[in-house]
C-alpha cells in the first residue's frame, strides 16, 4: 500500500481527502493550527512558516505520494502579511517538491483559477497565468517551482469549491450556507449581497477530493484544470443553493463586483476550461445542481 501525506488535513478540501484516503493509502495529516483526528490516519502537528522542520518531518514519514493542500489562502490577508504568505505557499512548497524530486515521489500540489487575471474566461491549461493579488501571485510562482523541482508533479488548478467540512470548525467555504440560515434566525437581516458579474466554475468539495486521490493513482503529469461542468455566478450559484435549502430567494441580492470591491483584488471571470479533465478523469464533473444534490443531501 503506496503511503500518501496530505497537507492541511483539517483544511475545507483536506479534511474531505484524508478522510477517504485512508481506505485506500497508507495515510499521514498533517495539521496547523487545528488538531484533527481520522480513522487508520496518522495526523501530525507541522507549520509550514517554520521551513527547516519540513524535510524532517517527510523524512520521518517517507510518503511515496504527497497531496499539498496547505496554504495561506485568504487574498485579503495575503496582501496584508505578503511576506509569510510567499514563506507558506512558496518556499514550503519549493522545500516539498525538491523532497520529491530527491526521493522520487510523487507530488499532486493544489492550486486555483484565481492564477488567471479573469479577462476572458474559459481558461484552458495552455493559457499563460497572469496573477492579480499577492494570494495568486504565489500560487502562480508556486505552481511553476514545483513543476521545475519535480517531473512526477500535477499541478491542480481547483475552482472554488462548495460543501460542507468534515469538522465543526468555520471554514470560509461554508460562508455563504452560515449568512443564509443566519438570516432564518434573524429576517430582518438584510438580504446578502452576492456578484452577479463574478464567474467561476464551481464544483463540490466531495468531487474535488475524489479526483485527488485519483490523480495520486494516476499517471498523470502537468498541469490539470478541476471545475464543475458549468460556468456560474456568485448570485446564481446563491439561487441554486437556495432552491436546494428550501430558502426564500429574497434572502440574497445581486450586486457588482466593479461597484463592491474587496481589499484583495479578484478577476472577473475565471471560468475553466475542462476538456482535458474530462479526458483523462474517471470522476465525473457534476453540473452545480447535481453537486449540491450530493453536497447538501
Amino acid at each position: 500500500m503506496n503511503r500518501l501525506l496530505i497537507t492541511g488535513a483539517s483544511g475545507f478540501l483536506g479534511g474531505h481527502i484524508t478522510k477517504l484516503a485512508s481506505d485506500r493509502f497508507s495515510t499521514v495529516g498533517l495539521f496547523s493550527t487545528c488538531p484533527v483526528s481520522f480513522e487508520g490516519t496518522t495526523t501530525e502537528a507541522a507549520a509550514l512558516s517554520q521551513l527547516n522542520s519540513v524535510p524532517p518531518i517527510l523524512n520521518k514519514f517517507k510518503p511515496d505520494i504527497i497531496v499539498h493542500n496547505a496554504a495561506l489562502a485568504d487574498p485579503d490577508r495575503c496582501e496584508k502579511q505578503p511576506q509569510l504568505t510567499h514563506r507558506i505557499n512558496v518556499s514550503a512548497t519549493e522545500r516539498i517538491a525538491d523532497w520529491c524530486r530527491r526521493q522520487n515521489a510523487r507530488l499532486i500540489y493544489i492550486s486555483t483559477d484565481m492564477v488567471f487575471d479573469g479577462e476572458k474566461g474559459n481558461y484552458s491549461e495552455n493559457d499563460q497565468p497572469h496573477p492579480l493579488g499577492v494570494y495568486a501571485k504565489s500560487k502562480a510562482v508556486a505552481e511553476q517551482q514545483a513543476l521545475l523541482s519535480n517531473p512526477n508533479t500535477v499541478v491542480c488548478r481547483i475552482a472554488l469549491m462548495y460543501g460542507r467540512g468534515i469538522f465543526r470548525r468555520p471554514y470560509s467555504s461554508e460562508w455563504l450556507e452560515r449568512e443564509l440560515l443566519r438570516r432564518v434566525a434573524q429576517p430582518d437581516l438584510a438580504p446578502l449581497g452576492l456578484y452577479d458579474d463574478q464567474f467561476r466554475s464551481m464544483l463540490s468539495v466531495k468531487i474535488a477530493a475524489r479526483i485527488i486521490l485519483e490523480l495520486a493513482e494516476s499517471g498523470f503529469r502537468g498541469i490539470l484544470h478541476i471545475g464543475g461542468a458549468e460556468r456560474i455566478s456568485r448570485f446564481a450559484f446563491g439561487e441554486k443553493l437556495c432552491r436546494r435549502l428550501n430558502l426564500p430567494m429574497t434572502f440574497i441580492q445581486p450586486i457588482s463586483q466593479i461597484e463592491n470591491p474587496l481589499q484583495a483584488r479578484r478577476p472577473r471571470d475565471v471560468s475553466l476550461n475542462l476538456s482535458l479533465a474530462q479526458s483523462v478523469l474517471k470522476t465525473p464533473l457534476l453540473s452545480v445542481d447535481a453537486g449540491l444534490n450530493e453536497a447538501f443531501p
